[in-house]
């Protein structure tokens, strides 16, 4: 990984601060352009619930496409397995 800069995004009215590398912020800027997009997306179709139900609604879509691509990268995979330990724990 080369250099990396740190960049200031915000999601939901919160802002958050990554650390990405320099030939990748592009993509993630994209990515939240994305992730925004299809927040307000389901905001207008599912009006009055809270901003936590509305990235859950769009992680759930994005892993959903993903997985139907068949494009699923090593972080995807990751980060399935992440989702998938918080909803054990959260089970319990």
């Amino acid at each position: 990984m080369g250099h990396e800069v740190s960049i200031n995004i915000k999601i939901c009215n919160r802002n958050y601060k990554l650390k990405v590398a320099a030939e990748n912020e592009q993509k993630v800027r994209k990515s939240i352009t994305t992730i925004t997009e299809n927040i307000e997306k389901f905001h207008q179709n599912f009006p009055g619930r809270d901003d936590q139900d509305y990235m859950a609604m769009t992680l759930i879509d994005f892993i959903t496409s993903a997985q139907n691509t068949g494009s699923q990268s090593n972080e995807e995979d990751a980060l399935i397995k992440k989702l998938e330990q918080i909803n054990h724990l959260l089970d319990t």
